[in-house]
Parts: C-alpha cells; structure tokens; sequence
C-alpha cells in the first residue's frame, strides 16, 4: 500500500555523531596520553552519552531508552574500571561491567532491529502524504486550519503520553491545546536537552482543547517530499492522521499506530 515513497532517502549521519566524537576523543587521547587515559577520556564522554539517554527516558517514558541507558552506563563503567586491571591480576570488576554491557547491548539491538528506539517523523510525514496525489500549490509558511474534533482534554493528553513513549512526536501540552512536533531520528537530541523550546517553525499539529486542529508543515519538512505536493491537501491530511491516532487512543487500539507505521518498511536507522 506505501511502496512508493513520497520522501527522499535519508542520508543524514546525525545519529552517530555522539559515537564518531568518542571514539576521535578515546584515538587522540591514546595517541599523546597512552591507552589508559584514553579510557579514563572515553568513559568520562560516555557517562555524559549515557545522562542525555536517561533524560530522554525520562521525557518520553519509551523503554527502549532505558535499556540504552543501562547499556551505556555499563559502557562507561567498563571503561573506567578497566585500566585498573593493567598489570594487575587479581583485578575482575571490569569483568562484571563488561557481562553488563553485553547482556544490555543484546537486548538494545533486538529494540532497534524492531524500530523500538525510531523516532517516527519519517512515518508522519509519508501517512499525511499517501492520500495526496494532487501537485502544485507549493509551500504556504502559515498554520492552517484542519478541522475539528469532539475529544476531551483527558483523551488528547493521553494521546500526547502515547505518542511520547512511542517516539511519534514531541509533545507540549499547554493551558488551552497540545501541540505534536512529530520527530525524524537524528533529530531529536535538540528536543530532549530543551535546545529547540520553539516550535513555530517547525512540523507541528495543534489540538485544542475546544476541538480546533491546526497544522503547520515546516518548509524544511516540506523539501524532502519528492514532488511538490498540495501543501494544503498535506495539512489537511496530517491533521486527519492525529485525529485518527486520537480516536485509536481512545478505543484502547494504539498498537495498530504503531503497526501502521511499521507496514511502510522504512529503515530502523531512518
């Protein structure tokens, strides 16, 4: 049903951007300081890898990123034990963090071989463009209306917990709506440290708590279609999808969100 990509490939390499920059720190630091304080260095970097992870758990409730969490700290906690055991024999912490990191690194990649770690902008971004077939218009860098809906403020907050845990959106729930900022990976670390506390030029769905829907499609956004899509037919057809997610929520149906969004294929990395 969603063979034909509307978006371009994703060749962003922002996700390993935090891997690439410890081990160029654990390289540089053995080259002029000698492998043990390159460990020290590398155990230090993932300490600070493993703090953002745990802040993100914490803001998203996702699973995935608790085990992430363990997994790193265990990283860290090798690294940092591990020089103790040169030279010496009868050292076996490290031993103990190194069984840790293994077992948690296990259960990490059978999360992310799933999608459990994805952040799903990609997936928003080509439901809201599957119904539209009609080109042209270009980009309009307004919020648009997008209808209107009968839900109560309780299910619309449980819709913005749903679609934290399951890395769906960004979610900020304010006095008289909550705004869904839907996600790519690679992207999201701005948002989880509170770097990007501006969402107005961003992809965002509105639902107020009066039933108004308001969507914008950040012109970013908007360039990775492939062809030049109804800008207004892809806000009215993104905010139908948070509607349609909103009434899933309701009848206690979410796993078919997530299932829809896994039927598309798209790459556990994308």
């Amino acid at each position: 049903m969603y063979s034909m990509r509307k978006l371009k490939p994703d060749r962003s390499m922002a996700g390993l951007i935090p891997a690439l920059v410890v081990l160029l720190a654990f390289g540089v630091t053995a080259t002029f300081a000698g492998l043990r304080a390159a460990f020290y260095v590398m155990g230090a970097l993932v300490f600070v890898v493993a703090f953002y992870v745990l802040v993100t758990f914490a803001r998203t409730r996702n699973r995935g990123y608790l085990i992430s969490g363990l997994f790193v700290l265990s990283q860290g906690l090798f690294d940092m034990t591990f020089p103790r055991s040169f030279g010496s024999d009868g050292y076996r912490l490290h031993y103990l963090f190194l069984f840790c990191e293994l077992f948690f690194g296990v259960w990490l990649g059978y999360l992310a071989v799933n999608k459990r770690l994805k952040w799903r902008g990609r997936e928003i971004l080509e439901l809201a463009a599957a119904p539209v077939e009609e080109t042209g218009n270009g980009y309009t860098g307004r919020p648009l209306a997008a209808g209107k809906t009968e839900f109560s403020r309780r299910e619309i907050v449980a819709l913005a917990e749903f679609a934290a845990r399951h890395l769906i959106a960004v979610s900020y729930v304010q006095a008289d709506r909550v705004v869904f900022v839907p996600v790519m990976s690679g992207k999201e670390i701005g948002y989880m440290l509170g770097l990007r506390p501006h969402h107005d030029k961003e992809t965002w769905v509105s639902i107020g708590f009066d039933g108004s829907v308001s969507v914008n499609i950040s012109k970013e956004d908007y360039l990775t279609y492939r062809e030049d899509r109804s800008f207004v037919q892809l806000c009215k057809s993104l905010g139908d999808l948070f509607i349609e997610f909103l009434e899933l929520v309701k009848r206690g149906e979410g796993t078919r969100i997530v299932d829809r969004m896994d039927a598309l294929g798209l790459s556990a990395f994308s």
